[in-house]
């Protein structure tokens, strides 16, 4: 029996390539590292928000039982855990509002927020093993430059991790006053059927000259502070936050969304080439 032939230069270009990749994985792995370190904090600290939220979930399934010791037991951890949650605040240089003195929003501060948001989120999403693969990367375009039909039809898994602001809602602070709502429904059964990336575009066009459209930077607001969520997005709808685009692991664009499922939010995202639902809802802010 011949042994097979053995072709050096084929070797070595396939050895080469090898080395190429290995050497590319362990620099995205590295860049990986560096910035789950840099927002540590932020994570850590939207990570206690989370438990506080069970926390105060178990404690009403408790008291509705009418078991009062485990009531009281709670109680007092939840108090415990608010307490850390202060110290916490005080220790990490990251956190909090990242409007300066003159109320100017830090976008520095607020790129570094954001992007510690959309990496939790792509772990809440896929695994943390992929979300690491995320390239995280903000822009902050004004809506009426984004062609979203264009990006409908851009898919591309390289894009993983880009998400978009919008600039006029970046520097709301919604801390120091609570914003009015309006919602659009009757307005966009005219897109039934229609995909979804032209519906961003009728409200781009006819509404956000009137109105601010939030994106990811209030959903973040919400997530944090359930005790803030307008009772107009409790009904048990989806919410979408047209202020904002962000790219999944397969490089589709979608828009984010949330809903109030009795008790707390979920975070979710619709993709802009799929259909547009009559039981969709838009919310804007009032200026």
């Amino acid at each position: 029996m011949e042994k097979p032939q053995i072709n050096a230069l084929e070797l070595a270009k396939k050895t080469t390539e090898a080395k190429s990749k290995i050497a590319q994985g362990e620099a995205e792995l590295a860049d990986v590292r560096k910035t789950v370190e840099e927002h540590q904090d932020v994570l850590e600290h939207e990570a206690h928000l989370d438990y506080l939220v069970k926390l105060n979930k178990d404690l009403d399934e408790v008291i509705a039982s009418g078991n009062q010791q485990k009531a009281e037991e709670l109680r007092k951890e939840i108090t415990d855990h608010k307490q850390s949650l202060e110290e916490l605040k005080k220790s990490n240089k990251n956190l909090g509002d990242y409007f300066d003195k003159k109320g100017e929003v830090d976008m520095e501060k607020f790129q570094k927020q954001m992007d510690a948001f959309m990496l939790e989120t792509f772990t809440i999403w896929y695994s943390e093993k992929d979300a690491q693969k995320a390239k995280l990367a903000m822009s902050a375009t004004p809506l009426d430059q984004i062609d979203y039909e264009k990006m409908r039809k851009d898919v591309d898994a390289s894009k993983f991790g880009e998400y978009s602001i919008n600039p006029e809602t970046a520097g709301l602070n919604f801390q120091e006053k609570e914003p009015k709502i309006k919602i659009l429904n009757e307005e966009l059964k005219q897109f039934i059927g229609q995909p979804r990336s032209e519906v961003i575009k009728f409200v781009v066009d006819n509404y956000g000259k009137d109105y601010h459209i939030p994106g990811l930077e209030y959903e973040q607001y919400l997530l944090n502070n359930p005790n803030k969520v307008p009772k107009e997005l409790k009904d048990g709808n989806w919410y979408y936050f047209m202020g904002s685009t962000l790219r999944t692991q397969g490089g589709d664009a979608l828009v984010p969304t949330l809903h109030w499922n009795g008790d707390e939010l979920d975070r979710s995202a619709a993709w802009l080439k799929n259909f547009w639902f009559g039981s969709d809802r838009v919310f804007l802010l009032e200026k």
